[in-house]
């Protein structure tokens, strides 16, 4: 299964020091042009009433905490968008359930290019989206992790982004920071090369590996686009708490589109 961050629990007694990582200016309006020079070669627009399932793999298993749900129910397109939508209010967390899916089929993987999403991130306490790339092969940490955005903050005011490498049980990691309102649409962007990862929101660059001061391991081998939507509570004193009632009924996130670009 292609599931980012199922391999990471490990990780999570250090996330503390993760979100006091780099920070940057808050993001620039949202804009969908892809750099000069760069040619789409995949997108994925949600046009229709489904899911292309020749290219999308819908999760069906426990969620990253082990307890609660990744649903194929969960995943729904319409008006223009694909809905990944997080229900449940249970602060054990075993009611609770999201969606979860990959771009792992057909033209899904591959090494190298430029990799954006349009998006907006419904608020709601309880539930993380995140975008990432994971190996084709699976193996983590030693063929790579890219982290577009990740975010647990209630009311969606700041986003992380990462790259993982190293050896296992839990590898290196490095992450940048950025503050603004991510309940509006953003285009998030990873431009991955040979030589380097670089992380955007709209224009704002939120983590630069030729900036490293850990001498990150940029991946080469393919890797495919993942979007999910954890449901809490999961490492709760550091990471992600549990749902409450403060939480929507619903927590949506809300896809534009998928393009990659060479």
């Amino acid at each position: 299964m292609c599931q980012g961050g199922s391999m990471r629990a490990a990780l999570l007694a250090t996330m503390a020091a993760v979100l006091a990582a780099t920070t940057c200016t808050g993001p620039q309006q949202a804009v969908s042009a892809a750099p000069a020079g760069r040619h789409l070669i995949a997108d994925e627009e949600f046009d229709g009433t489904s899911l292309d399932l020749n290219r999308w793999n819908p999760y069906n298993s426990k969620s990253t905490n082990g307890i609660s749900t990744w649903s194929a129910s969960q995943l729904k397109v319409a008006g223009g968008e694909l809905q990944i939508i997080g229900q449940g209010k249970d602060p054990t967390g075993k009611a609770n359930r999201s969606g979860a899916l990959c771009w792992c089929k057909g033209d899904g993987n591959r090494a190298y290019g430029l990799f954006g999403i349009r998006a907006k991130l419904d608020p709601g306490k309880g539930y993380a989206p995140a975008f990432l790339l994971w190996p084709e092969s699976n193996v983590w940490p030693r063929d790579g992790e890219t982290d577009i955005i990740e975010t647990v903050h209630p009311q969606r005011a700041w986003d992380l982004a990462s790259i993982h490498w190293g050896d296992p049980p839990n590898g290196d990691r490095e992450s940048g920071k950025v503050f603004g309102d991510f309940a509006g649409w953003h285009v998030y962007w990873v431009d991955w090369r040979p030589d380097y990862v670089k992380i955007y929101v709209d224009r704002t660059i939120v983590y630069d590996s030729t900036k490293s001061t850990k001498k990150a391991v940029i991946p080469n081998k393919p890797m495919h686009m993942v979007m999910q939507q954890e449901p809490g509570p999961y490492a709760p004193k550091v990471w992600l708490p549990a749902p409450d009632q403060s939480t929507p009924d619903k927590v949506v996130v809300h896809v534009d589109w998928v393009r990659m670009y060479d």
